[in-house]
């Protein structure tokens, strides 16, 4: 009798040890989960996207950390040579520009940086030159955080652009009209 409880006793044992071991293992890959879902909310993001404001007919490129910890060792590299207004000077192609040949050493939460592209009708114009201004090209950003490398490819697309609208910003309007006030009164 004793023998069957001590083998009743063993076998229950083993049951609570390998639940045990179970619950320990769901446990670790809970932690897991939040460690890596803590490092998505507070990694850096460097977007970069292409913006048209309101009631201004040129193109910009736009570079931010939407993240919230600095990039570090930010390196941006384009594929394609790209020509502000499309004027074939060194100094208005982009890749020559500091924050495309030289590294950012930090590149802070919330830091931007604008870049002009171009006018459509100097992107989409019969003047227009994939060769100056291409409409696709990919920027590429690489850069470091807590010891891990990142390397994101972003594929701008000025394409969607051509036949947009651009808004007008009745607030815009109202004070180009105060400014205008105020200069006929200080004429006057």
């Amino acid at each position: 009798m004793i023998e069957i409880l001590t083998a009743l006793l063993v076998i229950i044992t083993g049951l609570y040890a390998w639940f045990t071991f179970k619950i320990l293992k769901a446990n670790e890959r809970v932690v897991e989960k939040m460690h890596n879902q803590q490092e998505a909310i507070y990694r850096p993001y460097v977007s970069i996207s292409p913006v048209v404001y309101p009631e201004n007919p040129i193109a910009f490129l736009k570079i931010k950390n939407t993240g919230l910890t600095a990039a570090n060792n930010l390196r941006l590299t384009l594929d394609k040579d790209f020509f502000q207004f499309g004027e074939k000077k060194e100094e208005r192609n982009l890749k020559s520009h500091s924050a495309f040949k030289d590294p950012i050493d930090s590149f802070v939460p919330g830091a931007e940086i604008y870049f002009y592209l171009a006018q459509s009708f100097v992107i989409f114009g019969k003047k227009g030159c994939e060769e100056l201004t291409p409409t696709t090209f990919t920027v590429t950003a690489e850069y470091e955080y807590l010891g891990k490398k990142v390397n994101e490819r972003t594929v701008i697309d000025l394409c969607p652009y051509l036949g947009a609208a651009n808004p007008h910003d009745p607030l815009v309007h109202q004070l180009k009209s105060i400014r205008e006030a105020i200069e006929k009164k200080g004429n006057s």
